[in-house]
């Protein structure tokens, strides 16, 4: 029995990985898309790249990126509260 429940707590770990790993690999691109857009819309002075690595940095350390982790959270969360309220309730 309890070689079930890690068997199915490491596919999920891994899983929940792979939907991280893609939704960081898709945000980003949708940020730097619109830096792109805004520097050549024009009305922006200096160099397109210098900009653009400025946003990206300005991202890498804003709240939509730290909130990706709740990809592993809220699903561990609801695991355990279902197991709990299951079991013990």
């Amino acid at each position: 029995m309890i070689l079930g429940w890690v068997r199915l707590a490491v596919i999920g770990f891994a899983a929940l990985t792979v939907v991280y790993l893609v939704m960081r690999v898709y945000l980003r691109s949708v940020r730097r898309e619109r830096l792109e857009k805004r520097f050549d819309a024009g009305g922006i002075a200096g160099d397109r790249a210098a900009y653009i690595e400025k946003g990206m940095a300005i991202y890498d350390r804003g709240l939509k990126k730290r909130l990706l982790w709740l990809i592993y959270v809220v699903p561990a969360v609801a695991v355990v509260v279902t197991l709990y309220i299951l079991n013990f309730q």
